[in-house]
């Protein structure tokens, strides 16, 4: 069943009295005794039967969602034993059905170890369940983007090592950083009216860094229904790259987590963008920036928050390339 199918299921259920369960078996599941049910709170729960012997998986999520094994009764049913996973925090409603979503599916395909399943797919989860649906503005969408391009396709092949320059979702000051390199990414819907403009939001945002060469990468975008980029797209592209390897690929969702992406918001990062342009820049001796060094005796007392617009039209004598081909070094620095 679709989330959408499980959220109506539940919402569909009359909360019971207290300390019992009103459910009933998700449509077209072929393992039997897995329910759907409500508490008198109208708290959600997924319920998979197991037996009073066996343990819990090893890495409960936690922010509002329980997982518990009780002997418990379903309306008139006869009491037994269920893996109880269940929602304390109605806001995490839509995420929850989505992490139930999945356990279903995988019930269905191996419904005979439902220990197995829950670790399986609460580890995949663990990092998106903080993140609550709809955290990303539209403007935010277009920034993730921009990081997961500049990561995909000019420093792929993705691995480890390119996964451990990607600072951004730590919200560190530039958002891919080494030893040798560090690149600033801006994203921005493309205008009509000539070179893109970036928003820099702070002082040290295009400050050199302690060690190596700092660069600024800037990607354009339109929207266009033809077009067969999105966020989600590189999501999926990603973490499909990174295969069977386990390491990489919870870092890779332990990074979308740390930026606030949720896979239940997925269709609201599916709306197709085209890329325009894509340039990368090299920051280095008189590049138009503002920097704490620029306020000769320092920034003026009772100033602070200081932000200003950045236009790449007055910066082409420092752009070093319009391709991931034409930037072998920026690559070697970083991955």
């Amino acid at each position: 069943m679709s989330s959408a199918a499980l959220e109506a299921l539940w919402d569909g259920l009359d909360p019971p009295p207290a300390g019992t369960l009103t459910g009933q078996p998700p449509a077209g599941m072929p393992a039997p005794g897995v329910r759907l049910a409500i508490d008198h709170a109208k708290l959600r729960h997924l319920l998979l039967p197991t037996t009073a012997a066996d343990t819990l998986p090893e890495r409960p999520l936690t922010r509002g969602l329980e997982v518990s094994i009780d002997e418990l009764r379903v309306g008139k049913e006869t009491a037994r034993h269920f893996f109880d996973v269940s929602c304390r925090d109605p806001t995490q409603n839509r995420t929850f059905a989505k992490v139930c979503e999945e356990i279903l599916d995988e019930i269905a395909a191996d419904p005979g170890h439902p220990r197995a399943v829950l670790a399986r797919v609460l580890d995949r989860w663990r990092h998106f369940w903080a993140a609550p649906p709809g955290t990303l503005r539209d403007e935010e969408i277009i920034g993730l983007f921009g990081e997961l391009w500049f990561l995909e396709y000019w420093l792929g092949p993705i691995g480890a090592k390119s996964l451990a320059a990607w600072r951004g979702p730590f919200r560190d000051r530039h958002d891919f950083k080494s030893p040798t390199a560090s690149v600033e990414v801006k994203a921005t819907r493309a205008r009509a009216d000539g070179a893109a403009r970036h928003r820099i939001t702070s002082l040290d945002q295009l400050e050199d860094p302690d060690q190596g060469g700092l660069y600024l990468f800037s990607l354009q975008v339109t929207p266009d229904p033809i077009a067969t980029h999105s966020l989600a797209a590189s999501v999926e592209r990603i973490s499909a790259a990174l295969g069977s390897a386990p390491d990489e690929q919870r870092t890779f969702r332990e990074l979308l987590g740390r930026a606030r992406y949720n896979p239940a918001d997925r269709h609201r990062y599916v709306a197709p963008l085209r890329v325009t342009a894509e340039e990368l820049y090299f920051v280095k001796d008189d590049f138009p920036r503002l920097t704490a060094a620029s306020f000769q005796g320092g920034i003026p007392g009772g100033v602070g928050d200081i932000t200003y617009t950045l236009d790449l039209g007055a910066c082409q004598p420092w752009r070093v390339a319009t391709k991931p081909a034409d930037a072998p070094a920026v690559r070697v620095a970083l991955a």
